[in-house]
């Protein structure tokens, strides 16, 4: 009875925050706070909670300071977590998770919409480490659409005072969706009470899937290329936890991700203070991004944050610094983001941390 109601209310929670969400995306979504919903990075870190479920949601605030629309991002989701064999402290676990993204661009109303489901299973190596192999896979429909009335081309100029003529040009459909698919692996280690190793990888859009709006229009001029591949997003991340006193808790992170000709690196770290009690906490921490594309490489953004636990529940915020703007001259180009997260009671505590926290 006590399993059947953490149930119901981690999926009346779910649906409370997806009713919250603009419609929204355009690009992959990419969170400084990556680890509040961690199927979005990697879906073989769905169900790596020691409690029963888990919801998190993210909201970025991108160049508010630099443009008159600035971009937004949403992103929610939600997982539970099964054990697998008879000693609930330690076996075997898979999880299921379902996870929503948004992202905006208001200036010319593009948006693209994600619902994703995963499914992971881990499989346990070593009690005495507490080691774990997990693989997982994540299946994804999107959708894309965007106002053709907030865009303005150049036969529309009435030469005078706006953009009030009608275009010639020929436009394609406005909406289009498809379907890709996310593989990932996660290792897991706790040799010690003190400490724990996660190392993980995955790759998204395995099948390059053609986001181009031209590929469904009737009869398209022969010069026009219908095709326009989204390529594939290969993903690796490592954490490591030191346990340092009894109340402070040191977590490196560092997370790499290359698509196309972009590259990205993060590296960062977390101190989490146990008030006391040991129910709540404060969090610290800091990341540098550098990103490497064909510009060539460069520092991208210094990011900050801070969050507080009330027991189960934590809220986070951070906020990025664009370092390539700050350094140019040019402000405004920075992000915020704020975080929001529910952990499902724990109940097998002794098998230690299973997934790398905020």
């Amino acid at each position: 009875m006590k399993m059947k109601k953490h149930y119901i209310w981690f999926i009346t929670a779910l649906l409370c925050s997806i009713y919250s969400i603009n419609h929204a995306v355009s690009q992959d979504v990419n969170f400084t706070q990556f680890y509040v919903v961690p199927y979005q990075i990697n879906p073989a870190l769905t169900g790596t909670i020691d409690g029963t479920y888990r919801v998190g949601m993210v909201y970025k605030d991108q160049w508010r300071g630099g443009v008159d629309n600035p971009y937004t991002t949403t992103a929610v989701g939600g997982e539970v977590k099964f054990d697998v064999g008879q000693n609930k402290k330690l076996t075997d676990r898979a999880g299921i998770s379902l996870f929503f993204a948004n992202d905006q661009v208001n200036q010319i109303a593009l948006n693209t919409s994600q619902i994703s489901i995963s499914g992971a299973y881990h499989k346990l190596l070593s009690k005495e480490s507490k080691q774990y192999l997990g693989a997982g896979a994540q299946i994804s429909i999107f959708q894309r659409n965007i106002n053709y009335d907030q865009l303005y081309f150049g036969d529309e100029f009435n030469e005078l005072d706006g953009y009030t003529e009608s275009t010639a040009e020929v436009l394609p459909p406005n909406n289009l969706g498809f379907v890709d698919i996310t593989l990932g692996l996660n290792y897991h280690i706790r040799p010690s009470k003190t400490t724990a190793f996660f190392a993980g990888a995955a790759i998204h859009h395995i099948t390059t899937p053609n986001v181009s709006f031209y590929k469904n229009q009737n009869n398209p001029n022969p010069a026009t290329d219908l095709k326009s591949q989204l390529n594939s997003r290969f993903v690796f991340h490592v954490s490591y936890d030191q346990k340092l006193t009894d109340r402070m808790v040191l977590s490196p992170r560092a997370l790499y991700q290359t698509q196309g000709y972009d590259s990205e690196l993060r590296l960062g770290t977390n101190l989490k203070y146990f008030l006391e009690g040991y129910f709540n906490a404060f969090h610290f921490g800091a990341y540098l991004s550098m990103i490497d594309n064909i510009d060539g490489f460069g520092f991208n953004a210094l990011s900050p944050l801070v969050g507080f636990q009330l027991k189960n529940f934590l809220i986070g915020v951070s906020y990025d610094v664009n370092l390539q703007q700050t350094f140019s001259g040019t402000r405004g180009f920075n992000s915020f983001e704020v975080s929001f997260r529910f952990h499902g009671d724990y109940y097998n505590e002794s098998a230690g941390t299973f997934c790398p926290d905020f």
